[in-house]
């Protein structure tokens, strides 16, 4: 009797080769995942020397950072008054005739971002 297809003993083997691959390729990507988590906390350990470094603490960081900002906001709310006020001497100069020539020279703007502050 001729055989037809392949034994059992055939399929046993390629299924145990079968299972080793998936075992195997199961291992590598913890393996590679280990990996990645330690260099995430090499990482993580190396920021927070660098931090330490440059501002101390954490908490010393976190204190300049809110000082920072509240810095920040002070200067722009300086900025805006300060660029009203400009804005508003220029219509106030430009009403009583100065020329955009002389009020460009005062400013250091070009006369056309002086036209177009105004409007």
């Amino acid at each position: 009797m001729a055989k037809r297809g392949r034994s059992g003993e055939a399929n046993r083997r390629e299924a145990s080769y079968a299972r080793l691959r998936q075992a195997h390729d199961a291992a590598a990507a913890r393996h590679a995942e280990d990996r990645d988590r330690e260099a995430a906390k090499r990482h993580a350990a190396d920021a927070m020397l660098k931090l330490e470094a440059k501002w101390g603490t954490r908490v010393d960081a976190l204190k300049r950072l809110s000082e920072v900002s509240r810095s920040i906001d002070r200067l722009r709310r300086e900025q805006d008054a300060a660029l009203l006020e400009r804005d508003e001497l220029i219509a106030q100069l430009r009403e009583v005739g100065e020329t955009w020539n002389s009020l460009a020279a005062q400013t250091r703007l070009s006369r056309q971002a002086l036209s177009k502050r105004t409007l």
